[in-house]
């Protein structure tokens, strides 16, 4: 969660710039076959990319939003990853049942990450005492 002095935008377009790095780098590791052409393995990384740094986005602003309006840990990373789901499945167009299992999944991986980051603040503030 953000210090009060930062907006919830601002942070949030911090993560979409460390979810797209993170995307980009699968992009470029897990790329297209070896008989695909020279435009294909240059554009490869910029799906993913956009697809993680949008999630990121997505699941920092409402998570941070929800945060700040008084919902605790582990419901605003519940929350913000269903709808982090829901926004980019319904962009994306998916099947009902792919958006389902898109909300299903973004879900969970938001909770685990907020658990990741919720158990480093703690540690750190036990350092701190």
């Amino acid at each position: 969660k953000p210090p009060p002095e930062v907006s919830c935008v601002s942070s949030s377009v911090e993560s979409f710039y460390r979810g797209a790095v993170a995307g980009g780098v699968f992009g470029l590791v897990f790329g297209p076959e070896t008989g695909m052409g020279l435009m294909a393995h240059l554009m490869a990384p910029f799906r993913p990319a956009l697809l993680a740094g949008s999630w990121c986005l997505l699941t920092s602003f409402s998570s941070c939003a929800l945060s700040r309006d008084g919902l605790p840990f582990p419901w605003n990373g519940a929350v913000s990853g269903l709808f982090s789901g829901a926004v980019i499945s319904l962009v994306s167009r998916w099947p009902r049942e792919s958006t389902a299992w898109t909300m299903a999944g973004s879900s969970i991986l938001s909770v685990l990450s907020h658990y990741a980051t919720e158990g480093q603040n703690v540690k750190a503030s036990e350092r701190a005492e």
